[in-house]
């Protein structure tokens, strides 16, 4: 085979297979196999279509196509997840939970301080609408994006948004007028 020959046939099989190491992808990975070519091809029109690259990457795993929709999915919710984390970490890196979990020898629950809290927002909460507070649940509660949350009802990310604004000045209003009296 010419070199060029070669160059096509690798740069087909690039065009069509993703090719992804198991090890790195997913740490603490067992099996015998070392990568996962992902592509709308079997492992038998792989194996005959591109036989060098199959030998290279022998044992291998075939993962549809679909694979790599999932896989962005999965990273993209870890990315929402880790910046969710770090607005919601305090500005000195304490956590309240701190405390009682490595010395609970010297904490002792608030349970009134609980319940009025608790108490609190479930009033505050009473103020919404139905709409601008299932939006928040979704949202806060149940992690959903504005997209996800507006094809859910039938209506734009940005009217989501600006349920979920409006529901929150209310809440901050309600705990506002609390703390005035």
């Amino acid at each position: 085979m010419l070199k060029n020959d070669i160059s096509a046939i690798e740069e087909q099989f690039n065009q069509e297979c993703t090719v992804i190491e198991l090890k790195y992808e997913y740490p603490g990975y067992t099996g015998i196999e070392k990568y996962a070519i992902v592509s709308s091809l079997s492992q038998k029109e792989i194996e005959t279509r591109f036989p060098e690259q199959a030998r290279s990457y022998s044992p291998f795993l075939v993962l549809d196509i679909s694979f790599l929709d999932v896989r962005r999915d999965y990273r993209n919710n870890n990315k929402k997840y880790e910046m969710r984390s770090i607005r919601s970490e305090s500005v000195f890196g304490f956590n309240d939970s701190d405390t009682e979990t490595h010395h609970k020898e010297i904490y002792v629950p608030d349970f009134v301080e609980q319940w009025i809290e608790n108490y609190e927002l479930k009033e505050a909460i009473k103020q919404l609408t139905d709409k601008e507070r299932d939006r928040l649940i979704d949202y806060f509660y149940n992690d959903k994006t504005l997209t996800e949350i507006g094809d859910k009802v039938g209506c734009s990310p940005r009217a989501v948004k600006y349920s979920i604004d409006s529901a929150i000045k209310k809440i901050q209003t309600f705990f506002d007028s609390l703390l005035q009296k």
